[in-house]
């Protein structure tokens, strides 16, 4: 990579220039294609004519988000900063009224700017013109949960799989259970899933060319068709027998055991030849080979004549031939087996998602490439395409798959063929970077972004226009010392070209230089030497004696200790926002793992411990969680109440809160199930009794309820102290147990909708398949996030952790189906011994792209880092020196620092790990840079100060005058009783707590959409939802869908017409006082009511809520929305005192109306003046 040009960001952003960018980690990508947008924009180019695509629907919203947030400071910035603005991003400066009106004109774009994924891209398209593309208009995507769910049950239809027309597929079937075991098989089922559409593409392709079968063998060094039977048997009628008889005497007259045992092998195969019985080949390879299949040295002694040593040369060069056509001849005969297997398991899967008119994300890409594959279909869908696109930008290319390139160059494909309908050139643009490339295993393929750079550079120079593709190589996010050693990490022609596929030279350049970084490397914790014990002191030892802890548990304590003591410390952290320092905290620090394993807990427990706040797993299985286990042991002991283990798993948990004390005298001695001994249980203070109304409870309610029903009013419900058994779950296992409980409830709705809604079925589901959360944890929170560094693309952190494990260098040995250059696939049962030539060298070369992605992976973990990063690891048992095959990311990391300059030594401060007195003496820290100083220890402790508005604490002053007025005051009658409401009354849906959308945000929407869908003729309702909701550019698909299915399944019941009829009127603002009896003033209270109904004799006043999930009755809501109720019926009574007052609340979780009494309004009324 070449050193940067200064103004190549703004060369990379030229509107009138097509451009292929790479550019080094922290450069400025993201903020080269906003550039990039926002000139096009003020070029002229319409944005419904701008197409951005990214890799993550965050990547999208980020990038929108910064879109807008320049776009917005534009219209309300001053002339002279808008001026610089402008030419800093090398732009004309005297259309500023232009540069204004931007804003306004993308917000106002019909469906919104263009800014997503490509799968996301690909299904807007395809629901468009579902026709051309041979689908179901109300085609659904397939999300993980009921992919897996199908993919599954094609599964299990394979292996319940009783057809005598398929007779010859059973056979296979059978075979490759025998061979694989049931656990190799159902590996072998997974590789099937994952890569599905891989496999089906090759299958395809091969029955494309007729004799498929006979050029899989040819594939693998056979001439043709032979089985391994075939293959024994042509060698058997080769051999001369007469010559193996003399062969063996001679060999057995001989002294040496080496002699007799070869000869006696060779009896052995003689006898079984007389006996008419096949060719035994593993007697005969005993002689030439041995277990290992490796060639023997002396298959034969000195004694041997020469015509005995030189047949049984001949014999060892003809059986190492015969072992390798056997080796290739099986893995075709395998091949050939999980192939006809495969192809029965692609038709049901492809069956279930045609009955469910369901796409996957590679069904998506598939069937837009299609569409756009025909160029009379491409023009006219391109053209009804909101008239056509005249400009794509790509971020994150190098992620990008050769299918989706195919994509973006058909959409491309008339850019350069002419001129637009403006006088614009069209151009495409895509930015990346190969070193950044770590999901192969998601398809990315990095080396296709290279090929699209130059397959466009052709096509735009050919068209006679502009084309640019400059390197940005200046990084704005790190400092000068870590980009310095990451260059020093990768300096051999090898490791550079595992990063950018050329072998040049990796090079960074800092554009901060204000400060110094700081570079750390820890010495690896390693194993505690066990003492040697003798034969006395093994008779006297306890057998639980103790043994030591494990490595990653005392690297995970001293990370824990170090990261306290530098918040304490008051290690300081510049800010560019602020251009200061301020004192570190825990939300500076990012924690990197290669993988989810023992050593990222411990890190994230050892937090814990030591009152470092940390955010928890980047992902959660559903499945492994203690919470979602006590749910589903619920489900399991109501569905069958003498699971006596089920109901000990709900005893001891949050459930019911017994002890182990209280389990332990309830089913000691007891004759029969558990269940009986609770019920027959007399208790004294309660804790039983507790615990049998609750299940009595949830056993009648688990057979008349929904599963989503059953378990939402289980969290809901309340204890004697007034907690819900959510309350309860979070006070025990920590907030993050939330996540798992929104979760929960999600998975169980979900199911719902697409099948049965019991509490069974739903037990099935939860059986079947745990979903996984992910957390999102971006910046600007205060707690330590630990993830994998895939998670971690696109972050960054004041200082970043690199805590390393052990490596494994064949990780790859296990793959039963691999892959060669070409495209061929073969199934290799048996391991790295069974492979032939080729299949070792297909090994090898998957071995070295997925070391080299490893090295990608590094890249990315290494510049995630701003200030100062952390490196630190530990090494396994087997681990002996320094350098050893189980660390080789600690091993070059260590090498690293021998390049560079100025490398110090110090002493660790803390050596909790290093417990013996050889590892106390190498507990030494490698230096590079400079820590930052520390701030005073005020500093450190005082939370910064927080500067008000003018506007708020003139709103505070006013709030004190208004309070000392005692004739009258003002209350918002929505917030009556909000000091009462607890915190974590409900559980939210679990859309609410996705992409950003805020608590308040679903609730809003839906009140706007009951407010003008009513007068909606019925029909056109669901259009005209979609329309407004498609302008909400905050919500995901998934999160209009439901939002919209909620209003509608409202407003088409039966039971609200009322509500929703023309004597209804929507949004009615009240306002008025209340006289407070004996005190002589009265409360004034203003609100705005939802719905109101007025008949001849009764008003009926109802508010909407969608709060997840709805009280059974009115007593049951949250008493701020009691009191707003009784608030409206008290001002309503005085404005129709000859009407039946009445009120009622509508929740669109079920739906339900909950109308509160008479009684209940009194109440709260009474409470709201005394107030």
């Amino acid at each position: 990579m070449n050193a940067q040009n200064p103004n190549a960001q703004n060369i990379a952003a030229d509107p009138k220039a097509s451009s292929f960018l790479t550019a080094n980690a922290g450069s400025g990508k993201t903020s080269t294609l906003v550039n990039r947008v926002a000139r096009l924009l003020l070029g002229g180019a319409k944005p419904e004519r701008i197409l951005c695509v990214t890799y993550t629907k965050a990547a999208a919203a980020e990038m929108q988000g910064r879109l807008f947030e320049r776009l917005g400071g534009w219209a309300v910035a001053a002339d002279d900063e808008l001026a610089r603005d402008l030419a800093s991003i090398d732009e004309a400066v005297h259309d500023l009224p232009r540069a204004r009106a931007l804003f306004a004109k993308a917000l106002e774009t019909p469906g919104g700017l263009k800014i997503q994924t490509l799968h996301g891209f690909c299904e807007k398209l395809l629901r468009r013109f579902p026709l051309e593309a041979g689908l179901s208009p109300a085609f659904q995507v397939l999300d993980d949960l009921i992919g897996g769910q199908l993919s599954e049950k094609a599964s299990a239809g394979l292996l319940t799989l009783d057809t005598p027309e398929l007779a010859e597929v059973m056979a296979a079937r059978d075979r490759l259970i025998r061979k694989l075991k049931v656990m190799g098989f159902e590996r072998l089922l997974q590789q099937f899933i994952h890569q599905h559409d891989d496999i089906k593409a090759h299958f395809d392709a091969l029955q494309a060319k007729g004799d498929w079968a006979h050029d899989l063998f040819v594939s693998l060094g056979l001439e043709g068709v032979c089985t391994t039977h075939a293959c024994l048997e042509a060698y058997e009628n080769r051999l001369e027998w007469q010559l193996i008889r003399d062969l063996a005497a001679g060999l057995m007259a001989g002294s040496t055991s080496t002699n007799q045992k070869a000869g006696a092998a060779f009896l052995t195969l003689i006898e079984a030849q007389m006996a008419g019985k096949p060719l035994d080949f593993d007697v005969l390879k005993t002689v030439f080979f041995t277990q290992k299949d490796e060639p023997r040295k002396s298959p034969y002694t000195k004694e041997t004549s020469a015509a005995d040593a030189l047949l049984m040369d001949r014999l060892a060069i003809d059986v190492a031939d015969l072992m390798q056509r056997l080796k290739a001849a099986e893995i075709a005969e395998n091949t050939l087996d999980g192939l006809r297997l495969f192809a029965i398991f692609s038709a049901i899967y492809q069956t279930q998602k045609r009955q469910e008119g369901a796409l996957d994300f590679q069904d998506l890409i598939n069937k837009t490439k299609a569409l756009l594959s025909d160029h009379l279909m491409s023009v006219w869908v391109l053209f009804k395409l909101d008239g056509g696109l005249e400009h794509i930008l790509v971020d994150e290319a190098q992620d990008t798959s050769q299918d989706q390139w195919a994509i973006v160059k058909a959409l491309s494909a008339e850019f350069f063929s002419g001129r637009g309908q403006s006088d614009l050139a069209r151009t495409v643009f895509a930015v990346g970077d190969e070193k950044q490339s770590i999901y192969g295993f998601q398809g990315a393929q990095p080396d296709k972004f290279l090929d699209a750079g130059q397959y466009f550079d052709a096509q735009v120079r050919a068209a006679e226009q502009k084309f640019v593709a400059p390197d940005l190589v200046e990084s704005w996010r790190t400092l000068p010392e870590i980009l310095g050693f990451v260059d020093a990490v990768f300096p051999a022609p090898d490791l550079s070209h595992a990063l950018n596929f050329t072998g040049n030279t990796i090079v960074h350049k800092a554009q901060r230089n204000a400060h110094k970084g700081l570079v750390e490397l820890w010495p690896l914790v390693r194993p505690i030497k066990a003492p040697e014990v003798t034969a006395d002191d093994a008779d006297v030892a306890p057998v639980d004696a103790p043994s030591h802890e494990p490595p990653s548990k005392r690297l995970a304590r001293q990370l824990a200790a170090t990261i306290k003591a530098e918040i304490e410390a008051g290690r300081s952290v510049y800010t560019k926002k602020t251009e200061a320092s301020r004192p570190l905290h825990a939300g500076d620090i990012l924690i990197l793992v290669r993988k989810r394993d023992h050593l990222f807990e411990h890190i994230i427990r050892e937090l814990k411990i030591a009152g470092v706040p940390v955010s928890g797993a980047d992902r959660l299985k559903l499945g492994d969680h203690i919470a979602f286990q006590d749910l589903r042991a619920l489900m399991r002991f109501c569905l069958q109440p003498n699971d006596s283990l089920s109901l000990a798993c709900v005893l001891r948990s949050p459930l019911c809160d017994l002890s182990e004390d209280d389990l332990y005298s309830l089913a000691q001695g007891r004759e029969g199930p558990l269940w009986g001994a609770l019920l027959d249980h007399t208790d004294t203070d309660g804790r039983f009794a507790e615990a049998r109304v609750l299940l009595l409870w949830a056993h009648r309610a688990a057979h008349q309820l929904t599963a989503f029903d059953f378990l939402a009013r289980v969290l809901n419900r309340r204890d004697d102290a007034g907690r819900s058994i959510k309350q309860r779950f979070l006070t025990r296992l920590g907030d993050e147990c939330e996540d798992v409980l929104e979760e929960t409830l999600a998975l169980a709705l979900k199911g719902e909708g697409v099948g049965d809604s019991g509490l069974s079925a739903c037990l099935d589901l939860f059986e079947f398949k745990a979903a996984q959360i992910k957390r999102e944890q971006e910046e600007g929170g205060r707690s330590v996030r630990v993830m994998t560094v895939h998670g971690s693309k696109g972050l960054e952190a004041p200082w970043v952790i690199l805590p390393i494990g052990p490596q494994h260098t064949s990780a790859n040995k296990d793959d039963l189906l691999l892959r060669g250059e070409g495209g061929e696939l073969y199934l290799c049962i048996g391991g790295r011994k069974q492979d032939t030539g080729n299949i070792s060298a297909i090994r090898a070369a998957k071995a070295l792209k997925d070391e080299q992605e490893g090295l990608r992976l590094l890249y990315v973990a290494l510049t995630r880092a701003r200030d100062r990063l952390t490196l630190c690891g530990y090494a396994g048992k087997k681990a002996t020196g320094k350098n050893n095959a189980f660390a080789p990311w600690y091993d070059l990391l260590s090498d690293a620092f021998a390049r560079l300059p100025e490398t110090t030594l110090e002493p660790m401060a803390l050596k909790a790990p290093f417990d013996d007195e050889e590892q106390i003496k190498e507990a030494v820290v490698t230096l590079y840079g400079a820590r930052s100083p520390l701030l005073s220890a005020e500093a450190a402790v005082l939370a910064p100060e927080v500067i008000l508005p003018d506007f708020v604490t003139a709103l505070v002053a006013q709030a004190d005058v208004d309070s000392e007025r005692g004739k009258e005051r003002w209350a918002a009658i929505s917030q009556m009783g909000d000091e009462d409401r607890e915190e974590n009354e409900r559980a939210p849906s679990p859309l609410e707590s996705h992409n950003g959308l805020g608590r308040y945000r679903r609730g809003i929407l839906i009140h706007k959409l009951f407010e003008i869908l009513p007068d909606i003729a019925a029909d056109k309702r669901p259009e005209v939802a979609a329309r407004y909701l498609e302008r909400q550019a905050d919500l995901t698909d998934d999160q209009r869908r439901e939002m919209a299915q909620a209003v509608m399944t409202v407003l088409n019941d039966a039971r609200f017409a009322e509500a929703f009829g023309p004597q209804s009127r929507p949004e009615i603002a009240l306002a008025g006082g209340i006289g407070r009896t004996g005190r002589g003033d009265e409360i004034m209270l203003s609100g705005r009511i939802d719905r109101l109904v007025v008949t001849d004799s009764r008003v009926v006043i109802i508010d909407y809520k969608s709060n997840r999930p709805a009280p059974e009755t009115a007593e049951g809501a949250a008493i701020a929305y009691q009191r707003q109720m009784a608030g409206y019926v008290a001002l309503l009574r005085q404005i129709y005192p000859n009407h039946q007052v009445e009120a009622a609340l509508l929740w669109t979780d079920g739906p339900r109306l909950t109308p509160l009494s008479d009684a209940l309004v009194n109440l709260r009324l009474g409470e709201i003046l005394s107030r």
